[in-house]
């Protein structure tokens, strides 16, 4: 037998085979986590829930690790539980289940620092508790999640194909994937965090607002008291421009703010004797002025005050105006008034028209409805008086949400007279004209 020596060759021992094939094992599962890092960026910033976003994170890293069983488990601000938020070939252990954390110090979470493997039950113990839970048997590899406030979470693996146990390179490795899966944790506990923030400060403002309606009617309310004949009237007219501002598309705070406005848009009355609102016969000029100067006497009020809604003052002083510029005080046109100022106006119309007045009775629904669209778009916006209008038919068909008149009323007009008078509406707007394709 030939020595391979002979032939220039030297026999190369099983150890120093054993080292390439090793490096080239560690090469191997470096780059996988590497392209899982690289992952984790565009998964966890699309538009998906994160919970999606999360599981198939948790997919990649079982891949990258050869791992059967994993879990991804976000740890609370108060260290007192851990939330399943993904799961990877754990059956007991399903998303969203959450692991109170009775009997376990804050401060072992607050210290821990790499990825454990093999997992004691010591380990065990300090980050999970006394807890008899199946799914604890089969974690093999913990990686705590932390970034530079505390911790936020683990990274659990378990059993991986052909039972292979977790080394040293699987450490380095996990050192290297740890804090981008705990910035991910981090983001989403900022962004719940945020989002209950503005929960809780919506359902403030709205509290806020329901306390500033029901101060505003009831100072609407006092106002009212001037006149048997005006009781309910502010009221009324806030209802009545709430209504068609939101029949208008206008959104919650703009609505409001109109409501708001309309509940003050006679606050100038309490300055002006009484005995005017109740004559019946016809006003002399001085007393005529008396009335009128409400809207600047009103202006003067409000305008003192800090509301919330910059709309307020403007209605006050311009609720008389007219869209051909023969209202008061200013005498204003249409393209000169603010949208709350044109409804509040339509409103405070369409309001005193349909109610008893020392000087007249209330007129029905449809001759006012008829009314306010004779006198568009001359004196009233024509858009303000659809928008009544498209509310009135709700209100008939029994649709509305929030109803503009009792049921009583609506009786006094139809949809069919709604849809004819819309339909006249839109021919004083064309001119009647005819226009086809």
């Amino acid at each position: 037998m030939h020595c391979l020596r002979c032939y220039g060759l030297v026999a190369l021992s099983l150890p120093s085979l054993r080292l390439p094939m090793e490096q080239n094992s560690k090469l191997v599962r470096l780059f996988a986590v590497l392209r899982t890092v690289a992952d984790i960026g565009p998964v966890a910033t699309s538009e998906r829930e994160f919970s999606d976003s999360v599981r198939q994170i948790l997919e990649r890293v079982a891949i990258a690790f050869d791992a059967e069983q994993a879990a991804i488990l976000l740890l609370d601000g108060n260290i007192t539980k851990l939330t399943c938020v993904a799961a990877h070939g754990l059956p007991a252990l399903s998303p969203n289940s959450v692991l109170p954390l009775l009997e376990v110090q804050p401060q072992s979470w607050q210290l821990a620092r790499g990825p454990r493997a093999p997992v004691r039950a010591q380990d065990i113990q300090e980050f999970f508790g006394s807890q008899d839970l199946p799914f604890l048997s089969s974690i093999q590899c913990l990686a705590p999640l932390r970034v530079n406030t505390g911790p936020v979470g683990m990274l659990a693996l378990g059993a991986r194909l052909g039972r292979e146990s977790y080394g040293a390179t699987d450490i380095e490795c996990l050192d290297i994937l740890a804090p981008h899966l705990a910035l991910v944790l981090h983001n989403h506990s900022l962004a719940e965090s945020l989002r209950h923030q503005i929960a809780d400060n919506l359902r403030l403002l709205s509290s806020l607002h329901h306390s500033y309606d029901d101060a505003l009617e009831a100072f609407a309310t006092t106002i009212d008291c001037k006149d048997q004949y005006l009781r309910g009237h502010s009221v009324h007219v806030a209802r009545f421009a709430a209504g068609i501002a939101g029949t208008l598309g206008m959104d919650e705070e703009e609505v409001a703010g109109i409501r708001a406005a309309g509940h003050l848009h006679d606050i100038g009355k309490v300055t002006v004797d009484k005995q005017f609102f109740s004559k019946a016969s016809t006003l002399r000029p001085e007393e005529f002025r008396a009335i009128a100067d409400h809207t600047v006497m009103g202006h003067q009020i409000v305008s003192s005050v800090r509301f919330p809604w910059p709309q307020v003052p403007e209605v006050v002083r311009w609720h008389h105006e007219r869209a051909d510029g023969s209202g008061y005080p200013d005498r204003l046109h249409n393209d000169e008034l603010p949208l709350a100022v044109r409804i509040v106006a339509v409103a405070d119309t369409f309001d005193a028209m349909t109610s008893d007045r020392p000087y007249r009775g209330s007129s029905s629904v449809a001759t006012v409805c008829h009314e306010l669209v004779r006198l568009s778009p001359t004196k009233f916006d024509s858009s303000v008086v659809q928008a009544l209008l498209v509310h009135l038919r709700r209100d008939v068909e029994g649709k509305s949400e929030t109803r503009l008149l009792p049921p009583q009323r609506t009786t006094q007009i139809t949809t069919a007279d709604l849809d004819r008078l819309s339909c006249d509406l839109l021919g004083r707007l064309t001119g009647h004209r005819a226009y086809s394709a």
